[in-house]
């Protein structure tokens, strides 16, 4: 009977950065993956002095052997890129477990340590191309002397995982090799249980844990998940949320993660009076219970449509995106599209919330919907926009539902996580076996 196969997946961040985009995606890939019966194990760098250097989380066995700086990299010292990818390089190159292939969860400087660990031990590698919009790696590519660094050693990967066909595409333009480019998207996991009962029980189970996370029975949650930068999509909200508050009732904010823009967060919330409907938990470890508490998320970001947008969809949580490239990208979505759900003005009633076309798109049978008809968009150069996709949910939240729920069942239906295990799996064999082939074909000729 064959062994499993094993493989070492890399990556920057992982448990507990649950809150963290890639983190959570590498998390879903390393147990979907382990689900499905390879050996897995995972190499990301600790980011804190105290952290342990090998744990167990859910069966495999994860190592952290190199320390990453907060602080971000620096010219000389301790802190180098260089060094970062030497110290991994070579603790992947003397790890004295065998290994059959080693997938990078993205192509940063990890993926430079991964290429040049792959060819120490002789073992094919898989770089993912991860990322959307302005945060994705084929942006990085083009930013920096490191970006290009990384893209002409992406180039030199066995494999090249793309999700989309625009990221297909523009590696293709930047001299990627078709035959070593796989498509494979991110897919849709098992539906996560939620409810009303479920959800009241989750809040008080929080609110005793965290007492900043206490909302009362009528109030609405507004759930952002999002760097906390000052050129993330999490600043929409907050210069947002006065004006909802004073015209949408019962509203409290989640606003989850962490990042150097956090205080000044903190402080405009204060300065705006919403301090008691403000809650900022920090970061989760795992994101699965924060989204069934939630009503409603809102995402203005390029980042999260790798584990935060799938797990909002997966749990039948209405959906509140803003119109940028990487979101229309996603829900495939055209600009006429887009600009045909937006709501540029305020309905006369609140029955008439949902504009006509609104309560025909509920009824509609999920082979006739399209993912970009059943979330709610906003222009964040039009605040407005935003408040009227909330107060469409706010007056009627078993009929968002309703449409979250459709949207959850297409997107499981078209994409399932289960075929794109299954096509990692299959890559991952057929490069292990002809990496094999070729040592004993080599072994062969030496002999004779």
């Amino acid at each position: 009977m064959k062994r499993p196969e094993r493989v070492l997946l890399v990556g920057r961040h992982f448990w507990p950065h649950g809150a963290i985009d890639s983190a959570g995606h590498l998390m879903e890939l390393a147990t979907g993956l382990h689900s499905i019966g390879l050996h897995v194990e995972v190499v990301t760098p600790k980011h804190a002095t105290a952290w342990p250097e090998r744990f167990y989380f859910r069966e495999f066995l994860i190592h952290r052997p190199v320390r990453m700086f907060k602080q971000g990299w620096t010219a000389r010292g301790d802190r180098t890129p260089s060094r970062y990818i030497r110290l991994l390089r070579d603790w992947i190159v003397d790890y004295p477990a065998s290994i059959d292939a080693i997938v990078c969860d993205g192509t940063r400087e990890e993926s430079i340590a991964a290429v040049e660990a792959a060819r120490g031990r002789n073992v094919p590698v898989v770089l993912r191309l991860a990322g959307h919009g302005e945060s994705s790696d084929l942006d990085f590519f083009q930013q920096t002397r490191m970006g290009q660094r990384c893209r002409v050693n992406a180039a030199a990967a066995d494999a090249v995982v793309v999700d989309q066909a625009s990221s297909h595409r523009r590696w293709l333009a930047l001299g990627g090799d078709p035959q070593k480019t796989h498509r494979i998207a991110n897919g849709f996991g098992a539906t996560i249980e939620s409810g009303p009962k479920l959800r009241q029980r989750l809040r008080r189970s929080m609110a005793r844990i965290n007492g900043d996370l206490f909302v009362p029975d009528t109030s609405t949650v507004v759930l952002s998940v999002e760097r906390m930068r000052r050129d993330s999509g999490v600043m929409h909200l907050v210069q947002s949320a006065y004006a909802l508050s004073q015209h949408i009732r019962g509203l409290q904010f989640w606003l989850v993660g962490d990042g150097p823009a956090r205080d000044t967060i903190f402080s405009r919330m204060r300065g705006d009076g919403l301090r008691q409907m403000t809650s900022m938990p920090g970061s989760f470890a795992l994101m699965d219970d924060v989204f069934v508490a939630a009503d409603l998320l809102v995402h203005a970001g390029g980042e999260g449509f790798e584990h935060q947008i799938p797990t909002a969809i997966v749990t039948s949580l209405p959906i509140v995106v803003a119109n940028t490239p990487a979101a229309r990208e996603y829900f495939s979505a055209t600009v006429q599209q887009v600009n045909s759900r937006l709501m540029t003005r305020r309905p006369t009633a609140v029955a008439s919330q949902q504009r006509p076309d609104d309560h025909q798109t509920m009824r509609t049978t999920a082979e006739s919907a399209e993912p970009c008809d059943l979330v709610w968009w906003f222009d964040p150069e039009r605040p407005k926009t935003l408040r009227f996709a909330l107060e469409q949910i706010v007056a009627d939240p078993p009929a968002a539902r309703q449409r979250a729920e459709q949207l959850r069942r297409l997107l499981q239906r078209r994409s399932p996580r289960s075929a794109a295990l299954q096509k990692y799996r299959d890559l991952i064999r057929q490069l292990a076996d002809a990496r094999t082939t070729d040592s004993r074909t080599k072994r062969a000729g030496t002999a004779g």
